[in-house]
């Protein structure tokens, strides 16, 4: 779902008068991946990174001009991706704090998986553009967990209750933008209302990907929720 999603807002960001004016995407949409997170925080010894390096080969390949990750616990392997391809490879999260470094903002709540939050994959980038991040307890990062798999990736309902509980405890920390740092909590973006002061790096993702491909719609400048 999150792949679908991330190219249907590459064509919405994309100012595209005609089919021909719309990128080109090879998309290899590959739901056998070892999960990423059961792997960084070692539940599982299964790692992705052969499978995922096997799929950055196949579009370097295809003679793609640039590669996207949207999954952000896999830019946990960011480095071995881009070392591994002569193509650039996004970084999201980059992209993400420079886009938040033009927007002003200096403190972010971050929404995101057990093996974001716990190898520091934000912090470890925002620390170098003076971007403080803050996360949710310990009880509301389960109920973060539970949205992203026994909600999103389960294809159940969410309960927003429980995810506007998360955001509320974020905003008392003292953050001024919500990341949606997980690709399933894209998914709940577009199904539901997620309110006010909420930036969806998938929207960052498509908004990279436009910039460097083709030309941009003018959204692509006001991607934090109002």
């Amino acid at each position: 779902m999150a792949t679908a999603y991330f190219m249907q807002r590459i064509i919405e960001l994309t100012d595209a008068a005609s089919d021909q004016e719309n990128i080109e995407m090879v998309v290899y949409n590959c739901p056998s991946i070892p999960d990423r997170t059961g792997y960084i925080l070692g539940r599982n010894k299964e790692n992705p990174l052969p499978k995922i390096l096997e799929l950055a080969h196949e579009l370097e390949r295809q003679n793609v001009d640039y590669i996207a990750i949207p999954c952000i616990t896999a830019h946990y392997f960011h480095p071995d991706i881009a070392k591994a391809v002569f193509v650039p490879v996004g970084n999201g999260i980059k992209e993400t704090a420079e886009y938040l470094v033009s927007a002003g903002v200096k403190k972010v709540g971050i929404m995101a998986t057990d093996g974001t939050v716990q190898m520091h994959l934000f912090d470890s980038v925002f620390k170098d553009f003076d971007i403080q991040c803050v996360y949710p307890d310990v009880e509301c990062q389960k109920l973060v967990m539970s949205i992203i798999y026994d909600d999103v990736k389960a294809g159940r309902k969410v309960n927003m209750e429980e995810f506007y509980t998360v955001k509320e405890q974020l905003f008392e920390a003292g953050a001024e933008v919500i990341i949606l740092g997980c690709t399933e909590l894209s998914i709940l973006k577009r199904d539901y209302e997620v309110g006010p002061r909420v930036l969806d790096i998938i929207d960052v993702l498509a908004a990279d990907c436009v910039n460097k491909c083709a030309v941009a719609r003018p959204e692509c400048q006001s991607l934090i929720t109002k």
